[in-house]
């Protein structure tokens, strides 16, 4: 633990973002890594195709990216702006990858109405985004306070 002039003094904050910037750039190249690696329509027989616009286990992977988005906020000893900039940049991109998955298959003629259920992945990560940063932010400004009040 290092050591302060004055223990009693509030810590100092670190500008969070830093740490914002870190978790879009993180879940954008997720994303698009997501988006160039799918193969697209391919015929696996003579009439069987098999079409694939996104790269599934890649852009699930961003689900893990919500709790390091979290540490880095925590660390930045982020305000509240913070958290909510931290969750858009969290989702943001995987909207845009939702919207391209779902003009891939129109395009392709290969769209048949469901192709909307890709945007219920940025949706499950907004959701679980909004929980975690909430949880991480409400400890924090409790820390905080707890520091401030000494």
């Amino acid at each position: 633990m290092a050591l302060r002039e004055n223990p009693a003094a509030p810590a100092r904050r670190v500008a969070p973002w830093p740490a914002v910037a870190v978790a879009g750039a993180a879940s954008t190249a997720l994303g698009v890594l997501a988006l160039v690696t799918a193969p697209g329509a391919t015929t696996l027989d003579g009439t069987t195709y098999d079409t694939t616009f996104v790269t599934e286990w890649l852009w699930w992977l961003a689900y893990a990216l919500v709790p390091v988005a979290a540490a880095l906020a925590w660390r930045a000893r982020a305000g509240y702006l913070a958290y909510v900039a931290t969750g858009f940049a969290l989702v943001v991109p995987h909207v845009v990858v939702a919207a391209v998955v779902v003009a891939r298959y129109r395009l392709s003629g290969w769209g048949d109405g469901l192709e909307v259920f890709a945007f219920l992945h940025p949706v499950g990560l907004a959701t679980v985004a909004t929980g975690v940063l909430a949880v991480v932010g409400a400890v924090d400004a409790l820390r905080r306070r707890r520091v401030d009040a000494r």
